[in-house]
C-alpha cells in the first residue's frame, strides 16, 4: 500500500467526530469483501473512497454505523466503540448521518415532515423545535421554499438535498455519503456537490464513496483507493489523483478519467 501524508482541516472537536478502523473483515459467504482494512479519519477531515465496483467501499461505509456487521476488527467513532456488542446503537446513529445513492424519503410525508419525524421520535424534540431545526437545514441546502411539497413533486437532485437536510437535522458529528450523485441526472449533480463542498468548508467530518474525481480532487483532504477489499493507496487528493504511485490505482484512474481510451 502506498500512503502519502495529508493534513486534515481545522475543526471544532466538540462538533466533529473522528473514525478509527482497525483490521476490519467482512464476508458474504465465500466472498471476502473487506480484507483487514485499517483507516483513520481525523475530526473535520474529508476522506473520499474511490475504486472499482465491488472493491468494498460501500460495505466499509456501512460498517461504520453497523448497517453491516463486521466479521472481525474494530470501528471507533468519536467515543463510540461501534463494534462493541454493548454499544448504544441508537445513540451512535444520532451522531452519524448517512446519505445513500437512493433518497429513501417517505413518499407520504412532506419535505418538512421527512426532516422532523426522526427528530421527534429519536431525539424527543418537540414538534415546534424539530420544525425550526428542519427549516434551518432546508434553508442551508437551498430548499426552504419547498417544505410543503411531497417527494414525488421534486427532482432527483432536490430529493437528495432533502435527504442531506434530514441527516443534518439530527446534528451529526460525522456524515457518511454512499455515492450520493450516482442516481442523479447530470444537470442536478452540481447542486448536491455544492452542498457537500459547503459542509466540508464548515468542518464536518465526512467519509464519501464517490466516482466524482473532480469533487474528490477539490474537496477531499485525502483520497483512499480500494480494490479487492484492501486499501491500495492513499494520500492527499491532488497527489493520488494526479500522480498515483500504484499500478492498480494508475489503471483505475486512467479508465475513469479517460474512459474512451483517447490519447490526451
Amino acid at each position: 500500500m502506498t500512503e502519502q501524508t495529508a493534513s486534515p482541516r481545522p475543526s471544532d472537536a466538540g462538533t466533529a467526530a473522528g473514525v478509527h478502523i482497525a483490521g476490519l473483515h467482512k464476508s458474504y459467504g465465500s466472498n471476502h469483501v473487506l480484507r483487514g482494512i485499517d483507516l483513520d479519519v481525523a475530526p473535520g477531515e474529508v476522506v473520499c473512497l474511490i475504486g472499482p465496483s465491488g472493491s468494498g467501499k460501500s460495505t466499509l461505509l456501512r460498517c461504520v454505523n453497523l448497517l453491516e456487521v463486521p466479521d472481525s476488527g474494530g470501528v471507533q467513532v468519536g467515543e463510540f466503540a461501534v463494534t462493541d456488542p454493548d454499544v448504544d446503537l441508537d445513540r451512535l446513529r444520532q451522531h452519524v448521518g448517512m446519505v445513500f445513492q437512493q433518497f429513501n424519503l417517505f413518499p407520504h410525508l412532506t419535505v418538512l415532515e421527512n426532516c422532523t419525524v426522526a427528530q421527534v421520535k429519536v431525539l424527543k424534540r418537540s414538534a415546534a423545535e424539530a420544525a425550526d431545526t428542519a427549516r434551518r437545514q432546508l434553508a442551508r441546502v437551498g430548499l426552504g421554499e419547498l417544505e410543503g411539497r411531497y417527494p414525488d413533486q421534486l427532482s432527483g437532485g432536490q430529493q437528495q438535498r432533502v435527504a442531506i437536510a434530514r441527516a443534518l437535522s439530527m446534528d451529526p458529528r460525522l456524515m457518511l455519503f454512499d455515492e450520493p450523485t450516482s442516481a442523479l441526472d447530470p444537470e442536478t449533480v452540481g447542486d448536491v456537490l455544492a452542498i457537500m463542498r459547503k459542509l466540508a468548508r464548515e468542518g464536518m467530518t465526512m467519509l464519501v464513496v464517490t466516482h466524482e474525481m473532480g469533487f474528490a480532487r477539490e474537496v477531499a483532504d485525502r483520497v483512499v483507493f480500494m480494490d479487492g477489499g484492501v486499501v491500495v493507496e492513499q494520500g492527499p487528493a491532488s497527489a493520488v489523483i494526479t500522480d498515483p504511485q500504484e499500478p492498480r490505482t494508475q489503471d483505475f484512474l486512467r479508465r475513469v478519467l479517460n474512459p474512451a481510451g483517447v490519447d490526451i
